[in-house]
């Protein structure tokens, strides 16, 4: 049996370059930017829910796809499909070549330098490098993009799972809080599995639980040895009752305990709980309703002092040793692999570049550090790619989704409604080019002087409701459709009636948790002249927002 080696790749918010010292002042681009400039063709494949662009070496990329679909496979072993999202275009994965330049002075401020952390891979007699895939993406799409490199020859089997943490969180309803850390948080169960090949099938191999720190998961495993030979049965130093456990989470205070304890109850209900069917059921209620004890007893025949009990019970076992949870996967065959078009290197690279001019830093956050020369420089990039792909008239209308998305993003209204309206004619899957082009329109459309109601003429109002649906329709989780859609319905030709707000009713049960789309739906109902049904939505979102009962 070989061990497979596996690597988690988180969505991140980072980008995969880094400032050079002070003194020079330069900021070094891309190396992706570099690549995708260069007359080297990229190779493409495509592997169920993946498209890849590749300038890895050909063992290396049928190592890669193999290992896309055992993550598939794991991921379902773990959980049942109406546990993770469904996304609406295959995750895209760039994955180049290039070892990177040795640079001194970094600014410890600028998160790119976690980009350049190099890490190693072996596989069979093969041993790779690689700096950490970074994973951005805007709702509907996502794309990791990764550097290996000194790739030998013999690579037979990798484990990458880029996207069950996006799949994770992106589910709607939205999972509970303590499901979501105590499955993939940071002392989460899924955290850190790596998968190997056994002699029928494969498995997917958690870790052993950490209680807190590595100090206190030491402490109470020398206890549980001291018990075994008479002594009092450990007991860790606090433990959070059910209540506060299933609730929305402490601040950073207790985050630690809260998150530990969110793995225990996910580890023992996946494994060893005796009834994962219900404690699966437990968790798909939750998603819409608080976790009452009442609910726990309906879906699991338990109280929450039996709960804790059981928890305890299981925490030496949980903190003592790995986990196997065995899987099957379908074999595909090998992916066919041809050159990338033009198209889709500017379609997916310059998607990279708009996302990573977009995210990089925190806006909103004055402490956090933002890299605007790196910015603009990531615009500039995606700016030549899409404007090459122009130049050729291309009428791929994925790569002019992109393009509108992109110029969208860059200011040029008049560019990007003439590229969205191009792709939504012709029913481009990409429901934020749908999103985007109402979003242009309704700003045409409103007067520079807004009243409310009435604002808008039947025609335009016709028109963007149409896009918004159409987005519904491709991806009914798409949280941004909804933000719009409530600002639309206050700007309608006439009242809105209980059929055009009844996709606002099912955002409600998407989102349960979203304190400003609720707060919005409800400001429109007590506009309409309904304040009863406003004040229930609020009094449901505080109710979910607390402590259960």
């Amino acid at each position: 049996m070989r061990a497979r080696v596996a690597f988690l790749v988180l969505p991140l918010v980072l980008a995969a370059a880094a400032r050079a010292d002070d003194a020079g002042g330069v900021t070094v681009m891309d190396p992706v930017f570099v690549e995708a400039a260069s007359r080297d063709p990229w190779m493409y494949f495509r592997v169920d829910g993946f498209e890849v662009l590749s300038r890895c070496p050909e063992d290396f990329n049928r190592a890669f796809a193999r290992g896309l679909e055992q993550s598939t496979a794991a991921r379902l072993a773990m959980l049942p499909p109406r546990f993770w999202a469904d996304l609406p275009t295959p995750m895209k994965m760039i994955l180049y070549d290039r070892p990177p330049q040795s640079r001194e002075g970094f600014d410890r401020g600028n998160p790119t330098d976690l980009s350049w952390s190099v890490g190693g891979l072996s596989s069979g007699n093969a041993t790779i490098r690689y700096s950490h895939p970074v994973t951005i993406g805007d709702g509907d799409t996502f794309i990791c993009c990764g550097n290996y490199w000194d790739v030998q020859s013999g690579v037979e089997s990798l484990g990458t799972d880029p996207d069950s943490d996006i799949r994770l969180r992106e589910r709607t309803p939205t999972l509970p809080p303590w499901f979501v850390a105590g499955f993939g948080g940071r002392h989460g169960v899924y955290r850190g599995h790596f998968m190997r090949a056994g002699a029928l099938s494969e498995y997917v191999v958690l870790p052993p639980l950490t209680w807190v720190s590595t100090d206190e998961t030491l402490g109470l495993r020398a206890a549980e040895a001291r018990r075994r030979k008479g002594e009092r049965a450990p007991r860790p130093g606090q433990f959070l009752g059910a209540g506060r456990l299933l609730g929305p989470g402490p601040g950073d205070a207790g985050r630690d305990l809260w998150e530990s304890e969110c793995a225990l109850l996910v580890r023992w209900g996946l494994l060893a709980s005796g009834d994962r069917g219900g404690f699966l059921r437990f968790v798909d209620r939750a998603a819409g309703e608080p976790p009452t004890e009442a609910l726990l007893r309906e879906c699991m025949g338990l109280s929450y002092p039996e709960l804790e009990a059981d928890l305890l019970a299981y925490l030496p076992a949980a903190i003592g040793a790995e986990a196997e949870v065995r899987f099957r996967v379908k074999d595909a065959g090998r992916p066919e692999v041809r050159e990338a078009t033009s198209a889709e290197v500017a379609r997916i690279v310059g998607d990279w570049g708009r996302l990573e001019g977009r995210s990089m830093g925190a806006d909103d956050d004055p402490s956090a550090f933002i890299d605007y020369e790196f910015r603009h420089q990531c615009m500039d990039e995606a700016d030549k790619l899409f404007s090459r792909a122009a130049r050729r008239r291309s009428a791929d209308p994925l790569l002019l989704s992109s393009y509108g998305l992109y110029e969208a993003q860059a200011g040029d209204s008049v560019r990007a409604q003439a590229a969205l309206g191009a792709a939504v004619a012709v029913g481009v899957v990409r429901p934020r080019a749908y999103v985007e082009l109402a979003r242009l329109r309704l700003d045409d459309a409103l007067p520079s002087i807004q009243e409310g109601f009435g604002d808008l003429g039947q025609r335009d109002f016709d028109e963007i409701e149409a896009l918004l649906t159409t987005a519904r329709f491709q991806m009914p989780g798409l949280h941004a459709t909804y933000d719009l859609l409530v600002r639309v319905l206050g700007h309608a030709p006439t009242r809105p009636g209980p059929e055009q707000l009844a996709p606002l009713e099912k955002a409600l049960q998407l989102f349960p948790r979203d304190p400003d789309l609720a707060n919005q739906v409800a400001d429109l109902y007590g506009r309409l002249g309904d304040p009863a049904r406003a004040k229930r939505i609020r009094e449901r979102l505080a109710g979910l927002a607390g402590a259960p009962g």
